[in-house]
């Protein structure tokens, strides 16, 4: 039966077989990849943003309620470009359909042009024959021809078709995609969110059976009985307070919000104080012996969304007594120095860096970074993660200089994003590419100068180093200048692209790599990451080499644990 309404109810279920359809051809989106190494990620940060949006949202039947939580929660999720992409592009739906508690296809096909628009704005610079262009050809061709009074399955099989003719087109207008004889992966990903949207409304047995599972790294689950908390319990670990306000205009409510003196407010009634704003939203997580003064604190400003508040002496006496080791809750990715109750130590400037590998993460940490947050070949670091390290950083100084090493081009526009949502002027990215250049930004830093010159070096050291990585090629790549099989070993310059290519002689790889290394006569030092598929041997004998062919670099190597890559080298 055609479908002309669409309720909150009904979209999370189009969601949910959006998300099954991504993850069916999640492995086929990832091999998309345009060079030839084992790091193509592009479905698995899609896939991420969908569940962290549709985990956020919980349930809703008016559709404007629930677009703006899920927008919300894939905003603040968001993986790698791919992700940060499609999660504006949810943003701007959600923003078009704000007053419609059901939409018809005529109301969709506008959301959707306003929704490629956000998604166009989000990004510094827009490149096309990418899923940006993918998104605004599918319904710039649609809209106008879209029958009057048509059902949302008629849109939504005109808007796939032409999707798919303008992901078809995407290697002619980018040739690094023509070369490798692909497509885009992020345009080939939205197709499948909407073919599985479609997918639903013709057949509601697709998600049978089917579930989402956004957080694969949640600790422990517990049975919070509440035999665990009595009249002769000891009320020693107060409430865990967690709410989404929405900032509200008019006489009842205090119309200027100023995050600093909101977060200095709730320091004074809790502690663990975390907060983001997103827009005229405000994220907050408390822990409070006296939840309604923080109750009436926040209603100053607004009303909640969204509200929930534990008894952590509940929690406590729950997981000692079912035996399972608390896992503290820093509310932080990864790692990061300071203990879960412990403030961190008031600074200048404060640093945090992405990395991915053992030894990587330890020597970021060792340099003297705040936060060092995991960010794998397929596990991208999201937005939502840089804003809590941020928020941290402001519970105890609202002056210091916030620096973020993203290390890795994919993660770049999350960190943009983070930036944007904080709207703190005192928050910068040095666009570091690679662990390497992230480890040389670092160790420029001289704490002794002002945070205009600190930052100053460490972009400096970032921006100057050169990388090389070398790794096995996981398909067959042909390019105008290097081809290569599956299997073979393959050196990259970071940026520069495919640089030398060999069978089996992965030595010779990296040497004719950095001999690609613009000005490479004049660097001194290199830094060399050993990954998993290599050793320490390896290494050693790959520095003995290199030094015998550029006598005036210092080879230094050390173990970096980074899973695709043999072998990360920085050279400055």
């Amino acid at each position: 039966m055609a479908v002309y309404h669409i309720d909150g109810a009904l979209f999370e279920k189009m969601m949910i077989a959006a998300h099954k359809s991504i993850s069916d051809q999640e492995e086929k989106i990832n091999s998309l990849n345009v060079f030839p190494v084992p790091d193509g990620d592009t479905g698995t940060n899609m896939r991420l943003t969908i569940a962290h949006g549709m985990d956020s949202a919980g349930g809703n039947d008016k559709l404007n309620v629930y677009l703006r939580k899920l927008a919300d929660g894939m905003v603040f999720g968001a993986r790698g470009n791919s992700g940060v992409i499609i999660s504006n592009f949810f943003d701007g739906f959600a923003r078009s359909l704000r007053r419609y508690e059901t939409m018809s296809a005529a109301s969709m096909a506008s959301a959707l042009t306003y929704a490629y628009k956000q998604a166009y704005a989000g990004c510094r610079s827009p490149k096309e024959g990418t899923i940006l262009t993918v998104a605004r050809e599918g319904i710039e061709f649609v809209r106008p021809q879209l029958p009057r009074g048509c059902s949302v399955e008629v849109l939504l099989g005109m808007y796939i078709s032409r999707l798919k003719i303008s992901l078809g087109n995407t290697p002619e207008l980018l040739p690094c995609l023509k070369e490798a004889g692909v497509v885009d992966s992020g345009g080939m990903g939205l197709v499948y969110i909407f073919e599985g949207m479609l997918n639903y409304l013709n057949d509601s047995s697709y998600i049978e059976g089917y579930s989402i599972s956004a957080n694969t790294d949640a600790a422990p689950k517990v049975n919070t009985s509440a035999s665990a908390f009595n009249e002769n319990t000891r009320f020693e670990f107060g409430y865990c307070m967690e709410f989404l306000l929405q900032l509200m205009k008019g006489k009842d409510y205090i119309n200027t919000f100023n995050l600093s003196s909101f977060v200095s407010a709730l320091e004074g009634i809790g502690e663990s104080v975390v907060v983001s704003r997103l827009g005229t939203r405000v994220k907050v997580h408390v822990h409070t012996f006296k939840p309604a003064r923080v109750i009436e604190l926040a209603q100053n400003y607004g009303e909640f969304v969204s509200f929930k508040l534990e008894n952590m002496c509940l929690q406590h006496n729950n997981i000692y007594g079912a035996g399972v080791e608390e896992k503290p809750n820093t509310h932080v990715s990864e790692a990061a120095p300071a203990a879960p109750d412990e403030k961190l130590p008031v600074k200048d400037l404060y640093k945090i860096v992405v990395g991915t590998g053992e030894g990587i993460l330890s020597l970021f940490e060792e340099s003297g970074a705040d936060f060092v947050l995991d960010g794998g070949a397929t596990m991208n670091t999201s937005s939502g993660e840089f804003l809590s390290c941020i928020a941290k950083i402001r519970e105890v100084s609202v002056d210091a200089a916030v620096v973020i090493f993203p290390d890795n081009p994919n993660i770049i526009l999350a960190a943009e994003q983070a930036v944007d949502i904080s709207k703190d002027a005192n928050v910068h990215i040095i666009c570091a590419l690679s662990p390497a250049a992230g480890y040389f930004g670092l160790a420029n830093d001289d704490p002794q100068l002002s945070q205009e010159e600190r930052i100053s070096l460490m972009k400096n050291g970032a921006e100057r180093t050169a990388t090389v990585t070398v790794s096995k090629a996981s398909k067959n790549y042909g390019s105008g200048k290097l081809s290569c099989k599956e299997g073979d070993f393959v050196g990259i310059l970071v940026p520069g692209g495919i640089a030398a290519v060999s069978v089996d002689d992965i030595f010779d790889v990296a040497s004719k790599s950095i001999g690609a290394v613009p000005e490479i006569e004049d660097r001194e030092t290199a830094i060399i990451f050993t990954g998993e598929p290599a050793d320490e041997d390896l290494g050693e004998e790959l520095a003995d080499r290199l030094s015998d062919t550029y006598p005036d670099i210092e080879f230094i190597v050390t173990p970096g644990g980074q899973k695709s890559q043999h072998f990360i080298i920085g050279i400055v």
